[in-house]
């Protein structure tokens, strides 16, 4: 049964809010990624996905990220004049505020104090969702999942989950992460960092630059006045090939898309646009490449977007849900899709991947994020016309 995403709110490197975000697809090859030596550990210069107007100084930035987020989509929570204790809050994070802890322990280690704004309930992976819900004095069900890359895709078939059950009328879903050193060095432990902008499925591809930022839904099962989306449908899998690497085969990933076109009722041929997971690792690009080919054929267009914002972890799948809402949306001035440039690696899938600008109407597109332990998640947006 599909429901509704009424609105979004958006934040990455790309920029604030739908049209900064549709600006920085459109004109891709500017670099929206940043270069900097304040993360990782042996003080080399990385590129990231970082928000601009959230400098690596500023205090509790993933708040910060939020509230950029819920100021876009406030307007449109308020038109629904629900009771606060049927409003509902499922975030997916990753990191919520570590940061926040690794500048506050080397200060405690420089002075012996903690800084007065740090508290350790921050930290928590469950604190975005009670910032949230306590914004919007939201009474609701409220709760972070932490999936790693899959969180926020699977926040948002568990709101879909709440609605149908009846135990809310509307959630705020989505997902929220912030730059840290935590994930940064985590992924170059396990030589996946790349230190120039990364190249999704290309031949050349040496592995992913860790972003940020923040995608907020409303989502309900009463559909908002004017153009909307609807969330048609998700799959899930666990492979659980190994504790981060995924099955080869690309079985997970396959599973996981053919669940989310059984749950929204759509064969594969009705996808217009897959945003992949494509990370520019080696073994998620070839492994990705097989199931879609083995799904969709050599036919269906697909890009990954991680090039322009950075792998935003637990915020991944709902920005890339969201590229792909923006893109459904805008129908009206046909927005260019993310494409990915380079010359294609020749090992991989056969694939319809865009290495150019390509503008196409669109009413259904599916979204991949993929995850350690083989956790695998596939979302199927749409345009329909059916009246809930």
């Amino acid at each position: 049964m599909p429901v509704w995403l009424n609105d979004l709110g958006i934040v990455s490197a790309l920029g604030t809010g739908h049209q900064q975000t549709i600006d920085s697809i459109n004109s891709q090859h500017s670099n929206t990624l940043t270069a900097t030596d304040e993360l990782a550990f042996a003080g080399r210069s990385t590129y990231v996905g970082m928000v601009k107007t959230q400098p690596l100084s500023a205090m509790l930035r993933t708040y910060a990220l939020i509230d950029d987020a819920l100021a876009q989509i406030k307007p449109t929570l308020e038109q629904f004049k629900v009771a606060e204790q049927r409003i509902a809050v499922v975030v997916g994070t990753s990191t919520a505020s570590i940061h926040e802890g690794e500048r506050s322990r080397k200060q405690f280690k420089q002075t012996g104090q903690w800084p007065r704004h740090y508290s350790y309930s921050d930290q928590a992976l469950v604190a975005p969702a009670h910032y949230i819900a306590k914004q919007l004095h939201a009474g609701g069900p409220c709760y972070s999942i932490s999936t790693a890359c899959s969180s926020s895709s699977k926040a948002m078939i568990s709101a879909r989950a709440l609605l149908l059950a009846d135990l809310a009328d509307v959630v705020i879903c989505g997902g929220v992460d912030s730059l840290c050193q935590l994930t940064v060095n985590g992924f170059d432990s396990l030589s996946s960092i790349s230190d120039a902008v990364c190249q999704p499925f290309s031949l050349t591809r040496s592995g992913i630059n860790i972003g940020e930022g923040a995608a907020l839904f409303v989502m309900s099962k009463k559909r908002n006045q004017g153009q909307t989306v609807a969330f048609l449908g998700g799959g899930e899998s666990s492979d659980a090939h190994h504790i981060s690497a995924p099955a080869p085969d690309g079985s997970g990933a396959e599973q996981a898309m053919c669940a989310a076109l059984r749950d929204a009722n759509i064969t594969a041929d009705a996808i217009d646009y897959i945003n992949a997971h494509g990370t520019a690792t080696q073994q998620n690009d070839a492994m990705e490449s097989l199931a879609i080919n083995r799904v969709f054929g050599n036919n269906t267009p697909v890009s990954s977007s991680k090039h322009l914002s950075g792998h935003t972890l637990g915020a991944a799948g709902a920005i890339e849900a969201g590229i792909c809402w923006l893109s459904l949306i805008k129908n009206d001035c046909l927005a260019t899709l993310p494409f990915n440039s380079g010359d294609k690696d020749p090992s991989l899938g056969e694939i319809a991947l865009l290495t150019s600008p390509f503008i196409k109407p669109l009413k259904y597109c599916l979204s991949n994020s993929f995850a350690f332990g083989g956790n695998n998640v596939s979302v199927v947006l749409g345009l329909i016309d059916e009246q809930l």
